[in-house]
């Protein structure tokens, strides 16, 4: 059954110029879930006759039969099943707009990298809560989008670069610091003390296709033409610390983003070296006022929680 099938049904039903009643909705998308009208009227606290009743009137609004009766279960038909989607879109949709308005509160949407998110935003979260109780946060990974910080788009971008993001309001959250991070299991095989030259037999774990975090440590360390066993790339920082973590290898991790694991003894540091890349991550919004007016509280939040 097909999206445009529901569509089509949706249209010809819409062309009554009446909705069907809400109740009705609801009852079928938990006789949808259920696939019984008895666990439904214990569900919704209603008799079984009166859900039976409100089946039949959305299936009069629909024109259709949307379930099969059978003797202990109802099945959905084809255009019950093709229904059921944008049924419970429609009433996710009203729940959250009445929670909204319950709460009065302010929401605003923030994209960042999900390592940024796991790993330095979620453990602050009851922080920003307890001091902005009113301010909703809406967390949004696809770091990769261009926003337009439009209506109904992002409002505070957070981003891992170099801070230069011409005619943009930009504020450094945390300044990059990085070292070489293992397991405390996988480090007796760097040698004690550790020996750079031990890294040509590990794998070596990375955030970046280019490498560029390791060669900047490496080059630091004078190893220039240092090459490692194997090299295994992930997608996100996060994912390769949690492999370092795992006795999978040797990671660049950033110091603030490992705290976590570094105080659990989970990650550790054997080579003294910590080098500032000169790369970070930045909030970024635009430069008008009306767009910094709207972050101001988070932004502040924000910059009070940079390390120092």
């Amino acid at each position: 059954m097909t999206g445009a099938y529901a569509e089509n049904i949706l249209k010809t039903a819409l062309q009554q110029n009446r909705l069907p009643p809400l109740q009705t909705l609801q009852t079928f998308s938990v006789v949808a879930e259920t696939g019984s009208f008895t666990q439904a009227a214990l569900e919704l606290n209603l008799s079984q006759s009166a859900i039976s009743r409100q089946i039949q009137q959305l299936e009069h609004y629909f024109g259709c039969s949307l379930f099969q009766r059978h003797t202990r279960k109802v099945v959905l038909t084809e255009q019950g099943d093709a229904i059921v989607p944008i049924v419970n879109g429609l009433l996710i949709s009203l729940r959250n707009s009445f929670e909204a308005t319950r709460t009065k509160g302010r929401s605003l949407t923030v994209r960042m990298p999900p390592t940024f998110a796991r790993r330095w935003l979620l453990p602050r979260l009851t922080d920003l809560h307890s001091r902005h109780p009113d301010l909703n946060i809406t967390i949004d990974t696809a770091w990769f989008a261009r926003p337009s910080f439009g209506p109904g788009d992002i409002d505070l971008l957070i981003l891992y670069g170099n801070g230069h993001w011409p005619g943009m309001h930009v504020e450094l959250l945390l300044p990059e610091k990085l070292t070489p991070m293992c397991s405390p299991s996988f480090a007796g095989q760097l040698g004690d003390p550790a020996e750079v030259e031990s890294l040509a037999n590990c794998v070596l774990l990375h955030s970046n296709a280019r490498q560029s975090d390791w060669t900047l440590w490496l080059q630091a360390e004078g190893a220039y033409d240092l090459t490692a066993m194997r090299n295994q790339i992930f997608d996100t920082q996060d994912f390769a610390m949690t492999a370092a973590a795992s006795g999978y290898g040797v990671t660049m991790g950033d110091m603030h983003l490992a705290r976590h694991d570094l105080e659990s003894g989970a990650l550790v540091t054997p080579f003294p070296r910590v080098i500032e890349s000169g790369y970070g991550y930045y909030a970024i919004c635009p430069a008008r006022g009306d767009a910094k007016a709207l972050v101001a509280d988070l932004l502040e939040w924000l910059v009070q929680e940079r390390p120092a």
